[in-house]
């Protein structure tokens, strides 16, 4: 609990630091953000995706007199539900129309608070975490909080975007940069050595340890690390449990979908009418990441391209398989519109070390 007067002068310091702080580059996700409308706006993301600088630059670039509270501020961190009520006081007294809250999901109580929003003529843009995201949206297709939200899924840097942030051009070695630089801005515009471990640290004990409830740090720990090490191969809960020697095959598959509900890796199924008997391979969100957190001296640079290609496939597709036919396809791509893609990665070297990368395509109909 923190005293109203408190709770303005944290306010009005963020905003100030915020107007003091680079604008960031601008992201691909803000042309298709829908217009304010009655239903609250929740943008959720992968911690380290840039959700707080979208934010930022949303406030300056389109909404310069919203409200702005960022609940991520460490000076808030006594913020609870009550608080909520002298935080709607403050916005009362103010007379904006319009919040931009960042990781409103750090406070406990906000989905009510956010509900309530609409019967007061408030438009509110707000960032969550991935997991935050992934349950509204998840309550939202159960009809328990049905058609009360409009959700977005902030993905980490396009490689366009990893152009632009880095004043690049296109290239076989701009895309060699984006496979070793990775694709969270977090760690790209740090550039330095230990950002991306102390990234994934704060995403394991934040989003999956303490989100998950998990008491058994160390063999949570364990999965992670092999799934991200396992990027572009095949894995079972079983398989999973059997090579860690985990106690429980539940054990496993709970660990793996916290590492999923989280962002840090993706699951794809095989294409088949029974996937549930067939193991699914793993990507990894960020192939800095694995790189990283890879105990070998160099990671298997095929797998790290790979993995570049289902995250560039994984944002404008709305199913994604693999299968084992006909010598097998990494990827059998349906878009939005029902058309099939079948995709197969490929990277070579020559023997002038001169980089030849290629995705090899063929479309079908809709499926």
């Amino acid at each position: 609990m923190l005293p109203k007067a408190s709770i303005e002068h944290i306010v009005a310091k963020q905003r100030k630091a915020l107007y003091d702080m680079p604008a960031g580059h601008p992201r691909e996700i803000s042309g298709s953000l829908p217009y304010l409308s009655d239903r609250p706006l929740l943008i959720g993301g992968m911690r380290g995706s840039g959700r707080a600088t979208l934010l930022g630059r949303m406030l300056k670039d389109e909404y310069p007199e919203a409200w702005y509270t960022d609940f991520d501020d460490p000076r808030l961190a006594g913020f609870d539900e009550s608080d909520f009520a002298k935080l709607d006081r403050l916005i009362r007294d103010s007379g904006k129309g319009i919040l931009l809250l960042n990781k409103v999901d750090c406070a406990a109580g906000w989905l009510p608070f956010l509900s309530e929003k609409p019967a007061q003529g408030i438009k509110v843009i707000a960032t969550v975490s991935l997991p935050s995201l992934l349950g509204v949206e998840q309550d939202m297709r159960s009809n328990r909080i049905s058609g009360l939200f409009v959700t977005r899924r902030l993905e980490p840097l396009s490689y366009n975007e990893f152009l632009g942030f880095t004043h690049k051009k296109g290239s076989s070695q701009a895309v060699a940069d984006y496979m070793a630089r990775g694709a969270l801005p977090e760690a790209v515009q740090a550039s330095r050595p230990g950002t991306m471990l102390r990234l994934y640290d704060r995403i394991v004990c934040r989003d999956l340890i303490v989100a998950g409830g998990i008491r058994d740090r160390q063999t949570l720990q364990r999965v992670v690390l092999h799934l991200i090490a396992s990027s572009g191969g095949t894995v079972t809960a079983n398989n999973l449990r059997e090579k860690l020697r985990i106690k429980a095959v539940s054990t496993a598959a709970e660990h793996m979908a916290l590492a999923e509900r989280a962002g840090l890796v993706a699951f794809v199924p095989i294409l088949t009418d029974n996937p549930a008997i067939n193991p699914r391979k793993v990507y990894a969100a960020d192939t800095a990441m694995i790189a990283a957190l890879s105990p070998e001296p160099q990671p298997d640079r095929d797998r790290l391209f790979e993995t570049m290609i289902f995250n560039h496939l994984r944002r404008s597709c709305s199913s994604i398989r693999y299968t084992t036919e006909q010598g097998g396809c990494d990827f059998v791509a349906t878009d939005s519109e029902g058309a099939i893609r079948c995709v197969q990665a490929c990277r070579e070297d020559d023997a002038g070390q001169d980089r030849r990368f290629a995705v090899r395509t063929a479309r079908d109909g809709p499926a």
